[in-house]
């Protein structure tokens, strides 16, 4: 590639449509110690007649917030300025070059994480809404929204999807999917579940890995073991209680203490030690509201022979043998 192009293709650039290899040429020459006061000065001095006009506007806005007197602009009193414009176009490619380097290990241009006690709420461009729970990831490529809308999903998110029927809505999670047109379901796919939990709240999808899938309507759910590849389809009275989290409140359908621990982690940043590992077989049903830890845990000790006790950042779980009786009489 010769110097007399590098104009056209830091042109190219902000146009976005340089090419990978062109982009990875310039990321070298920036490596270079010498690159401003030789292959820059030199560039510069030719940039009346090369410049795209929208570059040199961007340039001439920065210099006029350094310099607020009302002198003619002359592109080559400002060499200096090159250097603050090769630090713009430096975090540029840096940019560039770590979403690539994201996309080998979780696919997509676009990721959106929401750590352990935080949930993130994102608007895609085609005005399809994402709720993105506590310790889940979502990734998104930048052709979203052309022929199909394909996202990857690492945890549970709830999706209101936006209808077009010329571009297919598509979550990927392990080798499970979930395609739709316009509606609004959940998704619960944790990398340390056993199962993965399709809940549809109105419109129409297909679920299911490469050897089998089945359509779900309103008010049904799939259950899918990720081990078996074994799907269970299953009727409810309202499917909208399996995305209550996102107002804060939590749901349980005989889900044992083990399974439910690991949800509360996520939600609370917190850990949990199980001193009784008899205590992670008790199942529970209910609704809680998510208020705080301690709150939560007093209402499992009231339910159960569960003792607790907090430390730090730790949870620490004891069966409370006097407990037991009553609750085995109660549970019969």
């Amino acid at each position: 590639m010769e110097k007399d192009n590098n104009i056209e293709l830091l042109d190219r650039f902000f146009d976005g449509t340089a090419t990978k290899p062109e982009v990875q040429y310039l990321l070298e020459q920036l490596k270079d110690a010498q690159f401003e006061q030789t292959w820059m000065q030199e560039q510069w001095n030719a940039t009346t007649d090369k410049m795209n006009p929208k570059v040199q506007q961007r340039i001439f806005e920065n210099i006029k917030q350094i310099n607020e007197s009302k002198q003619v602009f002359h592109w080559k009193k400002w060499i200096a300025v090159a250097a603050s414009f090769l630090l713009v176009l430096t975090t540029s490619l840096s940019v560039y070059f770590l979403y690539e380097g994201q996309s080998r290990n979780f696919s997509g241009d676009m990721i959106v994480t929401a750590q352990k006690g935080q949930k993130v709420t994102v608007t895609l461009s085609d005005g399809s809404r994402v709720w993105v729970n506590s310790g889940s990831k979502l990734a998104y490529g930048s052709r979203y929204n052309q022929k199909e809308r394909m996202i990857n999903l690492e945890g549970e998110a709830y999706f209101e999807v936006t209808k077009n029927k010329k571009a297919p809505f598509i979550v990927h999670t392990n080798n499970f999917s979930v395609k739709a047109l316009g509606t609004a379901f959940d998704v619960k796919a944790y990398p340390e579940d056993k199962k993965i939990v399709v809940s549809l709240i109105n419109g129409k999808v297909e679920v299911g890995d490469d050897d089998s899938k089945t359509y779900l309507m309103p008010n049904q759910r799939v259950l899918y073991d990720c081990m078996s590849k074994n799907m269970v389809k299953t009727d409810v009275e309202d499917c909208s209680v399996y995305a209550e989290w996102r107002n804060n409140r939590l749901n349980f359908e005989s889900d044992t203490f083990e399974e439910i621990a690991f949800m509360l982690e996520r939600n609370y940043n917190i850990r949990f030690v199980f001193e009784s590992p008899e205590l992670k077989k008790f199942h529970y049903s209910g609704s809680l509201s998510n208020t705080n830890i301690e709150s939560v845990l007093q209402a499992f000790a009231l339910t159960s022979p569960l003792q607790y006790q907090i430390k730090d950042s730790a949870i620490y779980l004891k069966e409370n043998k006097e407990m037991v009786p009553f609750y085995q009489h109660v549970m019969k």
